[in-house]
C-alpha cells in the first residue's frame, strides 16, 4: 500500500507535494495525537515522510479512502488547508504537535481571519433542556450581535441551539464536524449543517467518506477550544464531552465559562464542577465573558 498515493503526490506541483503529503498522512495517522510524522515536514519531503509512515504506522484508513483524499483535492471538489495558507486559523498553532495535520473546508473561509480573537465556541448537551437550549441560544445571538463568530460541533441539543441562533441573526457560523466533509453528521442536523456550509463555514481534519468515530469526537474537543478566544459550555453533564472543550481551553489559556442551572439537574452537574474548580467563570449574560482585572 504505497505505490498509487506516492504516485499522486510526486505527480503534484513542487507547491502542492506539502499539501497532498498531509492529506495522506491526515488519512493515516490518528487523530490528537502527536502527529511526529507532520513536524517533519518541510515542503520538499512530502513523499518521503509519507514513504517513512507507510512503512512504519498501522493505517488508519484504507488506501482507497487516501487516494479518493488525494484525488479530491486535486479536482477541486474539497478544499483543503494547510498551516502555510494564508486562511489557515493560526489558533490551531496553539495546540504544538498536536495541531491537525490538516483541514477539510466547505463555505467562507474569510471566516477564519478574525479567529481565535473574535470567535467564542458555544457547547454542551446533546439532552438539553429547553433551560438550555434558550441560554445558548440567547448567547449565540448576543454574541453575534457584536461581531463575534460561533464555533459548535454541530451535534443536537445546546450547539444546534446556538448554531440556529446564530444563523437566524445572519451571524458567523462555524462548525466543526467529527465526520467528513461530505457526510456531515449527526443525520438529524444534516439539513442545519448544509445552511452553514452555504452561510458560513464547516471544517473537519477526517478525511472525505470516514465516517465519525469516539476518538474523533474526542480529538475534536482540542479543535473547538482552540479555535475560539472563549469558550462557553451551557449544560453538560459531569462525564460527558463538553468538559472536557473547556479544560482543552482552559490549558490554552483561553478565556472559559460555564452556565448554572439548577443544582438539582444532572443535565448542569458538569458546568457546576467546571465553575467549583475554577476552570471556567460563572456565566449568565455575554459581559460576563469580558476580560477581568487578573487578564
Amino acid at each position: 500500500m504505497s505505490t498509487q498515493i506516492l504516485d499522486r503526490i510526486t505527480a503534484a506541483d513542487p507547491d502542492q507535494q506539502e499539501r497532498y503529503a498531509r492529506i495522506a498522512l491526515a488519512c493515516l495517522t490518528i487523530p490528537g495525537e502527536p502527529n511526529t510524522p507532520a513536524a517533519r515536514l518541510t515542503g520538499t519531503n512530502g513523499p518521503a515522510v509519507v514513504q517513512h509512515t507507510l512503512d512504519t504506522l498501522p493505517p488508519a484508513i484504507t488506501e482507497r479512502t487516501v487516494i479518493d483524499a488525494l484525488d479530491s483535492a486535486a479536482d477541486g471538489t474539497h478544499r483543503v488547508l494547510i498551516p502555510t495558507d494564508a486562511e489557515w486559523p493560526t489558533g490551531l498553532d496553539d495546540l504544538g504537535t498536536d495541531r491537525p495535520v490538516a483541514l477539510w473546508a466547505s463555505g467562507d473561509l474569510d471566516l477564519l481571519t478574525g479567529t481565535p480573537d473574535c470567535a467564542v465556541t458555544i457547547t454542551g448537551a446533546r439532552a438539553a433542556t429547553s433551560y438550555g437550549d434558550h441560554i445558548a441560544a440567547e448567547l449565540a445571538h448576543d454574541l453575534t450581535g457584536i461581531g463575534h463568530s460561533i464555533v459548535t460541533g454541530g451535534a443536537y441539543g445546546i450547539d444546534a441551539a446556538a448554531t440556529r441562533a446564530t444563523l437566524a441573526a445572519s451571524g458567523h457560523a462555524i462548525v466543526v464536524l467529527a465526520s467528513g466533509i461530505d457526510r456531515p453528521y449527526p443525520a438529524g442536523n444534516i439539513g442545519l449543517l448544509h445552511q452553514v456550509a452555504e452561510h458560513g463555514l464547516v471544517l473537519t481534519e477526517t478525511p472525505p467518506s470516514v465516517a465519525p468515530t469516539r476518538s474523533r469526537f474526542v480529538a475534536r474537543t482540542r479543535i473547538l477550544a482552540a479555535l475560539a478566544a472563549a469558550t462557553v459550555i451551557v449544560e453538560a453533564g459531569a462525564r460527558s464531552g463538553a468538559p472536557q472543550v473547556a479544560h482543552t481551553a482552559h490549558r490554552l489559556a483561553r478565556t472559559v465559562g460555564a452556565v448554572p442551572g439548577p443544582i438539582t439537574s444532572t443535565t448542569s452537574t458538569g458546568c457546576h464542577l467546571l465553575i467549583q474548580a475554577g476552570i471556567a467563570r460563572l456565566i449568565t449574560m455575554v459581559d460576563d465573558l469580558a476580560p477581568t482585572r487578573d487578564e
